[in-house]
């Protein structure tokens, strides 16, 4: 079985290659749809670092 980063390395590198066959505005679409994953993945750090804020501020007694 492959490991989790060499198939990532992979997807990453069929992407690119599609990339290099697509037109400008599709390319600017993509890299929207890139930039709002980032930004949930980021939100979603973010609340589990509050919660976890909150875990150790508030311990269950």
């Amino acid at each position: 079985m492959m490991g989790l980063e060499t198939k990532k390395e992979q997807e990453i590198e069929n992407m690119v290659s599609i990339l290099k066959q697509i037109d400008l505005p599709d390319i600017i679409l993509l890299t929207r749809d890139a930039n709002t994953l980032l930004m949930r993945k980021e939100e979603v750090l973010m609340k589990q670092k509050q919660e976890e804020s909150r875990t150790y501020r508030n311990p269950v007694r």
